[in-house]
């Protein structure tokens, strides 16, 4: 086992909080893409008997290893879109609902001259299957896809809301996600989505009061306790935010955020072991995981390995060459460099 000291950690864990885990796919900040790399758009309408059928909630997975790559929910015209999206096969899922059976449906998005390779879009028409009787939910038991029941003017605010957000007009999104929450207080996106956003403006404590009740909402959905980890680890309630984050594993295990977070919130007290988890987000997603870089550089150096500190730093200026410590960890690279 190595030492970091405190200051160090302290240091990146500040830096990494307050610009880490994107609100979701459609809102990323945008990022110039590597060499190479060409991104595509996936977009679809859900209906059900020729209806369009709003507010459900749709996944994305990268195939064949079915790794998540995000969410979003249908709007009031059932249609949906996930942007920046790499070439390969997809999966599109609808979760199944009170009303609705779960839905399957695959996509591939490929430029179509492989010679000039250019962006493309997919589109998908889902019709959903009703159930033939809706199953009952046993007591205590409450689905994540609650969300359907949402009352139009709580939706409309919770739209609004994200609207703001999306134009970067933060106290406005705030207000209207808190007025949806007002409405209807088990809005699990309203309550997620405003969790993160005063997380973002550091406002930690009202966060935390906004998030908690996530974990009895969606008890089987991982979101939650990821969220409640990182304002946890914000707050430096270390060893809470340690158990949020093995709860996410738990339900879900091929989900880079919560092995990057776990190892953030690890690398004080076992450097060893937090670099696991690192190595297996960046296995998961290394584009979304590129931090983990960082924290594999600086342990690296503490342990006297220049030239594998230098892999790291070099492998996250590839991945995220504007990103706004790029310049700060370039000059670490000359750095360590010069010390040939």
């Amino acid at each position: 086992m190595m030492h970091i000291t405190k200051h160090q950690v302290r240091i990146v864990i500040a830096l990494f909080i307050t610009l880490t885990f994107a609100r979701a796919t459609e809102a990323q900040s945008p990022v110039a893409p590597a060499a190479g790399v060409v991104y595509h758009r996936i977009e679809g309408r859900i209906q059900q008997r020729n209806r369009s059928v709003d507010n459900i909630q749709v996944r994305l997975f990268k195939m064949p290893e079915m790794q998540p790559v995000g969410d979003t929910f249908t709007r009031q015209d059932g249609q949906f879109m996930f942007q920046r999206i790499p070439t390969g096969d997809y999966l599109v899922e609808t979760f199944e609902t009170e009303k609705y059976e779960a839905t399957q449906t695959s996509v591939s998005v490929y430029p179509r001259d492989l010679l000039e390779p250019r962006p493309t879009s997919a589109t998908v028409f889902i019709d959903l299957p009703l159930k033939s009787s809706p199953a009952r939910v046993a007591p205590g038991e409450v689905s994540a896809d609650v969300d359907l029941d949402v009352p139009k003017k709580a939706l409309k605010h919770y739209k609004d809301g994200m609207k703001k957000l999306e134009k970067r007009e933060s106290a406005q999104g705030i207000t209207e996600l808190q007025t949806a929450i007002e409405m209807y207080p088990t809005y699990y996106a309203a309550r997620l989505e405003l969790g993160r956003e005063l997380r973002l403006r550091k406002r930690f404590q009202e966060a935390l009061e906004i998030i908690q009740p996530l974990m009895r909402i969606a008890p089987r959905r991982a979101e939650p306790h990821i969220e409640h980890g990182i304002i946890l680890l914000a707050l430096e309630r270390r060893e809470e935010s340690v158990n949020e984050f093995n709860a996410a594993l738990r339900l879900g295990e091929a989900n880079w955020a919560a092995h990057l977070y776990l190892g953030w919130a690890l690398l004080e007290q076992d450097g060893t072991k937090a670099e696991a988890y690192f190595q297996r987000a960046l296995k998961l997603d290394e584009e979304k995981a590129a931090r983990a870089h960082l924290a594999l550089a600086r342990l690296a150096e503490a342990k006297g390995e220049r030239l594998l500190a230098l892999d790291h730093l070099d492998a996250y200026l590839s991945l995220a060459p504007q990103a706004h410590d790029a310049e700060a960890t370039r000059k670490l690279a000359e750095r360590l460099r010069s010390q040939n």
